[in-house]
């Protein structure tokens, strides 16, 4: 069963705490300058304060450097980040470092080439003693970082290794497809961002709470349970 919501791409106050209300996981906000959901710091810290003692608040990354995420994981206080570009395994391990009661969410986009640098980067990360709290995946579209709205394909992680970290599925999940999307899978955890939107950063409540009912999560999951 699926335990774990994060709504991501958060950018108001009036939503974050909308979404803790109709009972998701978390929120995610996106530290990317160049995303269209994107938050400097304070606008962040904001939202943070607002929920922070009902969710999860996840900061999500591109390409940035490990000292400028754990700068921004301690400004904004948040207590998991999402490394969602092509960070190198060193630059996550360097963030463990200086972070190390941080949780971490690997993200990969898949494409033609399936999981094969899935598997090997996840590898490198376990054996490198880095504790992946969970490993999210999204389709991948040419120069975009998330909120594409494309489905991965579902048989691409029906095998998912049980020693492997825990899935977290996203792409393309709306009221009408994470139902399915989901038992097709069985992720430990769902996120999504278009597909709950009434336009880019600005959610609407009615598909935030259909999103979350369809999926029956555990209220009180946390990545760090």
């Amino acid at each position: 069963m699926t335990k774990w919501i994060k709504i991501c791409g958060v950018t108001t106050v009036h939503d974050a705490t909308m979404i803790a209300a109709a009972g998701a996981s978390a929120i995610g906000l996106n530290c990317y300058p160049k995303s269209k959901r994107y938050l400097a710091a304070a606008a962040a810290r904001q939202i943070r304060d607002s929920v922070a003692a009902e969710l999860d608040v996840v900061g999500v990354f591109v390409n940035s450097a490990a000292a400028e995420v754990a700068k921004l994981a301690e400004d904004i206080g948040l207590n998991a980040v999402q490394f969602h570009g092509d960070e190198s395994t060193v630059e996550i391990i360097r963030f463990h470092e200086i972070c190390p009661d941080v949780a971490i969410i690997r993200a990969f986009r898949i494409g033609a080439e399936g999981l094969t640098t899935l598997q090997s980067t996840v590898t490198e990360l376990v054996d490198a003693g880095v504790p992946l709290a969970a490993v999210l995946v999204d389709a991948f579209v040419e120069g975009e970082y998330g909120g594409t709205g494309h489905q991965v394909d579902a048989k691409l992680l029906q095998d998912w290794p049980g020693h492997w970290p825990r899935l977290i599925l996203a792409g393309g999940l709306t009221p009408e497809t994470a139902a399915a999307a989901a038992a097709a899978v069985n992720p430990w955890g769902v996120d999504t961002a278009s597909g709950i939107e009434l336009s880019p950063g600005i959610k609407c409540p009615s598909k935030v709470r259909q999103f979350v009912d369809v999926l029956a999560v555990d209220a009180s999951c946390r990545l760090s349970g």
